[in-house]
């Protein structure tokens, strides 16, 4: 019941479980088609059960992909809040949703989506188009969702990249910075994602990053399959310094400022998977001498050496 189909030269967690990914993909319907609709359906006097109904699916959603996450840093408790973040993959919904609460800013392509285009319209995701009319009244309602004390979630790179190392913050999407009334507090806390380790511990660098990223001309149908059937993988959560932002504040200079936080971040966790792999390479080399030199004294004892 295992095959090749995840393999990218890594270790058995690469390995691909048909089992596994339908019993993985069992519990991914099961989540998005019960918990989804009631959240839906959490209004008025339930309203307050939709966090809990949020959490719920997102630890669904880890569970089924096999993530283990783990957050480093201090998340933000003051508010407005907006949070900016790298991209790596869909998975980055579950895991940074499962640590803040606060609705998704999203480009409009992803209202299409399938799964995900469903959640983010049930949980009232802001579906942005970054140039032409409708710009300026989606940067408009972004501000009136922060004036009503609701936190953002933006991925500020527009797109989703390999983990490598972050892209140019788009500085369009901090345009909401600019029309800040006065009085108004607004803080952003940049939050850095990595996928570093499998789950027998082998880092996921060079193309084994394609296994939990979906960049480039990736398929999510196809991708969300073989993660099903994987063993799973660490997924790092990192919370930076808040940023107090200003009335009339420069959008570039905010996003150039998050962009190097969230940079570092990402680069901090690919150091640290990098050191990973010297060390278990380290490990590894004398067990094999050992394993040698064994063998040989093996071999003068024997009766041939006699």
């Amino acid at each position: 019941m295992t095959g090749a189909a995840g393999s990218l030269g890594g270790g058995t967690a690469d390995r691909f479980s048909r089992l596994r990914a339908v019993a993985r993909g069992a519990l991914f319907l099961l989540a998005n088609l019960t918990i989804v609709p009631l959240y839906a359906i959490a209004v008025g006097p339930f309203r307050s059960w939709q966090r809990g109904l949020q959490l719920a699916w997102c630890r669904a959603m880890c569970a089924a992909a096999g993530l283990r996450v783990e957050m480093v840093g201090e998340q933000y408790r003051g508010g407005p809040i907006l949070f900016v973040a790298n991209h790596i993959s869909y998975l980055d919904i579950p895991v940074v949703s499962g640590a803040v609460e606060g609705c998704f800013v999203a480009k409009a392509e992803v209202a299409d989506w399938p799964i995900f285009g469903t959640v983010g319209k049930v949980t009232r995701a802001v579906f942005i188009k970054r140039v032409g009319a409708q710009a300026r009244t989606q940067r408009d309602e972004m501000l009136a969702r922060l004036l009503a004390g609701e936190n953002l979630i933006l991925f500020a790179e527009g797109t989703s990249t390999d983990g490598s190392a972050v892209a140019p913050f788009k500085s369009s999407l901090f345009g909401i910075a600019e029309r800040l009334p006065p009085g108004l507090g607004l803080t952003i806390q940049p939050l850095s994602i990595a996928y570093t380790h499998d789950a027998d511990g082998a880092p996921l660098n060079g193309q084994r990053r394609a296994l939990y990223g979906w960049f480039g001309d990736a398929t999510m149908a196809p991708h969300i399959w073989r993660v099903l059937g994987m063993k799973g993988c660490r997924a790092e959560l990192r919370f930076h310094p808040p940023i107090t932002v200003a009335a009339n504040a420069d959008r570039k200079q905010l996003a150039a400022e998050a962009q190097a936080m969230v940079a570092a971040g990402v680069a901090a966790a690919n150091a640290a998977m990098g050191a990973a792999t010297i060390a278990r390479s380290a490990t590894a080399m004398p067990l094999s001498a050992t394993a040698r030199a064994v063998a040989g004294a093996g071999r003068q004892s024997g009766p041939a050496a006699h």
